[in-house]
């Protein structure tokens, strides 16, 4: 049999990404930046950016030139390969063999498949405006070979090619259609072969002695002389193991006994996979058809017996055995890689310092309060003081690459709102030299600053944020404030107290 392929090119997926998300970003210039080497480039476009001058590839400072108005969002390769993920998996309804096709398509092997659908331009159709309804720009084509659908999609009006019109569909398209570096595309541009059919006039051994081998293998991959692996996506099996009774358990004791055996089974596997788990979830199903849940949840991904046991115990009291349960599963979910580390080394001392306690205590709470209202405190790329921290639950992922700058002294707590207070004296250089806080009137014999902070033009604006000049001033009392000018553009200052520094 013939194999036929199946390529989407999804040309706007990640402005498709956050116009779902917000359907009113349509409506005005959006842009999403990247930065490659140093340099923030535009990575994609919405309608009225393009319809407003504005391409993928542009420096953001001549895109803002030619468009003050455009609004930016940061690129999020992770977002993208999530959501580019999921519609894999959704097209596994189509084919078995689904798989990524670079950062913008998607490859089906519709070998066998296409006559289920009504044939292969009823089920190019169906999938296009199926993904269409979901707010998806997609376009299909399909072909002998992965990567002469992969170029007809990108660079031809014709959606179906049978075996016999291939040479002629691939031969007016651009040799950037093969999937060549673009050097090579340059230099081959520069001496005149343009399309892939002048390339194919050109004799491999010529080719290959100039360019390399990889020319003519795509060459050969897209007429069908030469395969090309596609490795499918295959869903990874559950984290879930259980157990069934030939009698029907009911007491604490027998279901609490059966709960470690399941759980000495899955944290077994998840050791040997290097995995933790942050949900866990018991499934007991009573004979009358029934079921009860027990879920728990830690703060962090977890297969300690002992830990989950503990947590389990909590609630296993409360279960209705009902008329007996005749059926455990246990599963594990939010699976995240937990690479396992060397506690003691014979013969070196002490062994690594855990904080587990503090986790297992941290997991009791979220326990029984909710893990929603068991909170930490996360730092945030923003030089702004009110913006710099931020109260995330504790089952948040820390961000990589987040630190406190120790080159800026911060107060350890903010005063919110600021305080105004009355500068009573003023050097000449603008700083304060009697400042009144209430009825205290204070002396400033050291003084630091100014450090200017303006509000972050890439971001939103802050509400209620204009041009400040901080100071670090002790008074002859040695207490220590952190205090800022508020700089405005109509006449007279304003002060305020925004902390006070150890």
């Amino acid at each position: 049999m013939q194999r036929r392929f199946l390529c989407l090119f999804l040309p706007r997926l990640m402005i498709d990404r956050l116009e779902r998300a917000d359907p009113r970003r349509s409506a005005s210039p959006l842009a999403v930046v990247g930065e490659e080497k140093g340099h923030l480039y535009i990575a994609a476009a919405n309608d009225p950016a393009r319809d407003a001058g504005i391409r993928p590839g542009q420096r953001l400072a001549d895109a803002r030139t030619l468009l003050p108005s455009l609004h930016i969002v940061w690129d999020d390769p992770e977002a993208d390969e999530r959501l580019q993920q999921h519609l894999v998996e959704w097209c596994g309804r189509y084919s078995p063999l689904a798989a990524h096709d670079g950062a913008d398509g998607i490859v089906l092997n519709i070998t066998g498949c296409a006559h289920l659908f009504g044939g292969e331009a009823a089920l190019r159709q169906e999938i296009q405006t199926r993904l269409g309804e979901m707010k998806f720009h997609a376009r299909g084509a399909i072909a002998d070979t992965a990567a002469a659908a992969w170029a007809l999609a990108r660079f031809s009006q014709r959606t179906i090619v049978t075996t016999r019109e291939l040479p002629d569909a691939l031969d007016p398209l651009p040799v950037k259609a093969l999937r060549i570096p673009a050097e090579i595309v340059a230099e081959l541009e520069r001496v005149g072969l343009a399309t892939i059919g002048l390339l194919r006039r050109v004799p491999c051994d010529s080719l290959a002695a100039r360019y390399g081998p990889g020319v003519v293998l795509r060459v050969n991959q897209a007429l069908g002389l030469a395969e090309e692996p596609i490795t499918p996506y295959r869903a990874p099996a559950p984290y879930q193991t259980g157990q069934t009774f030939a009698e029907p358990i009911a007491t604490t004791l027998a279901v609490e006994q059966v709960l470690r055996n399941l759980l000495t089974a899955l944290c077994a596997r998840l050791e040997k996979e290097q995995r933790g788990a942050r949900r866990f979830d018991l499934r007991c199903h009573r004979v009358d058809g029934s079921a009860a849940a027990l879920p728990v949840r830690t703060s962090k991904s977890s297969r300690s017996i002992t830990h989950l046991m503990r947590l389990f115990m909590e609630k296993i009291s409360s279960l209705d055995a009902g008329f007996g349960i005749e059926i455990m599963i246990l599963s594990a979910s939010d699976i995240a890689v937990d690479v396992p580390v060397q506690r003691t080394l014979p013969h070196c001392g002490d062994g690594v310092a855990e904080n587990t306690s503090l986790d297992e205590l941290l997991d009791r709470f979220g326990l029984r309060l909710g893990f929603e209202r068991v909170c930490r405190f996360q730092i945030r790329e923003s030089l702004l003081p009110e913006f710099s921290t931020e109260f995330v639950p504790v089952t948040s992922a820390v961000l990589p690459g987040t630190s406190w700058p120790e080159h800026r002294i911060r107060p350890v707590r903010l005063i919110e709102p600021p305080v105004p207070i009355q500068v009573t004296e003023i050097n000449p250089g603008k700083s304060p030299a009697r400042i009144r806080l209430g009825r205290q009137l204070h002396r400033i014999v050291r003084g630091e600053g100014p450090e200017r902070l303006t509000p972050e033009w890439w971001r939103d604006p802050p509400a209620g944020w204009t041009v400040r000049d901080y100071y670090r001033v002790e008074t002859e009392q040695g207490a220590r404030f952190w205090i800022f000018r508020e700089i405005r553009a109509e006449p007279g200052e304003r002060w305020f107290l925004h902390g006070q520094l150890p």
